[in-house]
């Protein structure tokens, strides 16, 4: 007998706005309102950053043969959560509740994967559209300086560790003029496995963070899109003829014990979401560890071409006793 292709519509209620916000780039690429699911046999698992992804065949309502392709976390997050690529086995039978493209007939987010020998794995929560994330992360104790590894805790709420921020209402006309022609789905920096700013780049889910000093300076390696951020420390000014980056240039020094950060030669890009900034940008970071052990991270975001306020946040990060795991992007992939 065919395998079966059915839709049905479910509400996936959403606890709060917040909720939605925390989920920005998810509901900027599917609909957590529209649950579909899949009957089919496995195709291909592609297993890599900055998402994995299966395909699966399958037949319409009319019996002809289509493939959907549904997305998944990125194969950093899923190690991290005891995954290896023997996940999904092809040519195995499977069916996949998940969440539909809006822009792909068919594309999905995979939800939740229920396989041939009866047992399933939960990428995505169906009844609130929340992505899952390594839950038994082993907390290095007593880590009083900021060097070592780190991670955010969760995804929402207070384990998802962001601040606070403001400053985003004062955009100006200009950056709306830039915002109208961004596509958060093909602009999205991580389609191109580019970083982003250094405020995108803090506290990616299920994403390390390492700093360790070399030398008279300070580096910062993000395993989001392997980003290596070099804090100089005995400068005061910016050489000569350094491009403008993503990621700016960044000069450094201590107050105390706390780490301040001065960046600026950025490239125009994303700020963060769909949040443009312009080569005007300028950001100090204050980097600092807490009575609890954790990591906090505060920035303020000087543009005055694109927002007539500046913008803050902070992030906090849970230090980690786990390998650094490298990412290696593969640029091109995404599920509209």
């Amino acid at each position: 007998m065919k395998n079966r292709f059915t839709i049905f519509a479910a509400m996936a209620v959403l606890s709060s706005a917040s909720q939605v916000d925390a989920h920005h780039g998810f509901t900027a690429h599917f609909d957590p309102e529209n649950i579909i699911r899949i009957e089919g046999t496995l195709k291909e698992f592609r297993f890599i950053n900055p998402h994995s992804y299966i395909r699966i065949d399958t037949f319409d309502a009319s019996g002809t043969p289509i493939v959907y392709t549904c997305d998944l976390q990125a194969k950093t997050q899923l190690i991290r959560r005891g995954v290896d690529e023997r996940l999904f086995t092809v040519g195995e039978p499977i069916v996949v509740e998940g969440f539909q493209a809006r822009r792909d007939p068919l594309g999905c987010e995979f939800g939740v994967g229920h396989f041939a020998d009866g047992s399933s794995f939960t990428m995505r929560s169906l009844d609130r559209a929340s992505t899952l994330f390594a839950s038994d992360i082993e907390v290095t104790p007593e880590n009083t300086t900021i060097f070592g590894n780190w991670i955010r805790a969760g995804m929402t709420g207070d384990a998802s560790g962001r601040g606070q921020s403001s400053g985003y209402d004062s955009i100006t006309e200009a950056a709306l003029a830039v915002s109208a022609d961004f596509d958060p789905i093909l602009d999205n920096p991580k389609v191109h496995c580019q970083p982003g700013s250094p405020v995108l780049l803090w506290g990616a889910p299920g994403l390390a963070t390492s700093i360790t000093q070399v030398g008279a300076d300070i580096h910062i390696y993000h395993e989001n899109m392997d980003t290596t951020r070099i804090i100089h420390m005995n400068r005061t000014e910016i050489p000569a003829g350094i491009e403008a980056t993503d990621i700016g240039y960044s000069l450094g020094r201590l107050e105390g014990e706390t780490l301040v950060i001065d960046s600026s030669n950025f490239a125009a890009g994303v700020l963060n979401g769909s949040n443009p900034n312009s080569d005007q940008m300028t950001v100090q970071e204050r980097i600092t560890t807490l009575d609890n052990g954790r990591l906090n991270i505060s920035w303020i975001v000087t543009d005055p071409l694109f927002y007539s306020e500046q913008i803050t946040g902070s992030q906090t990060l849970q230090p980690i006793d786990q390998e650094i795991i490298p990412y290696e992007c593969v640029p091109g992939w995404v599920v509209k």
